[in-house]
């Protein structure tokens, strides 16, 4: 496995499972961190948990073509460097004529964050979905720029 993967999995079912764990996990944490802040100084806590967690995401990456793993990561940049590094070959992108295209049919990147960046940020995040508890998926294209070298978007 790449350093710049967080988990790899063998089914979406797994990924998913994985994710919604992670999720719950960040906003327990950040329940408890509010709540030590609240005893602290009531005062310079925010009002609610969603904002001290607005940055945190997820991200879930698979191949229609090579299903045979699932992969999570924790950044956009992340993504990239595995795309530039490990893709490139295991999945044979630069044999794909139309590299471009294909990328965006074949790969599937979905990007899992607070419903509240939707709220604060509705052109960046107007395509998103509810997930689970107040978390949101988008799915995420992926640009082709010069060999190999990849951005999400």
């Amino acid at each position: 496995m790449s350093e710049h993967v967080l988990k790899e999995f063998e089914t979406l079912r797994e990924a998913v499972e994985f994710i919604k764990d992670e999720l719950k996990k960040t906003d327990e944490r950040n329940t408890r961190n509010l709540d030590v802040i609240r005893t602290l100084d009531p005062s310079s806590a925010s009002e609610t948990m969603e904002e001290g967690n607005m940055h945190d995401e997820l991200f879930i990456l698979y191949s229609l073509d090579y299903g045979d793993s699932f992969l999570v990561f924790e950044s956009d940049y992340d993504i990239e460097s595995w795309l530039e590094s490990d893709a490139w070959d295991d999945w044979a992108l630069w044999e794909l004529n139309d590299i471009e295209g294909s990328l965006n049919e074949d790969v599937m990147v979905w990007k899992f964050h607070r419903n509240i960046c939707k709220e604060k940020w509705e052109i960046s995040y107007r395509d998103s979905k509810p997930f689970i508890n107040g978390w949101s998926r988008q799915r995420k294209k992926i640009g082709f720029e010069a060999v190999p070298s990849f951005s999400v978007n």
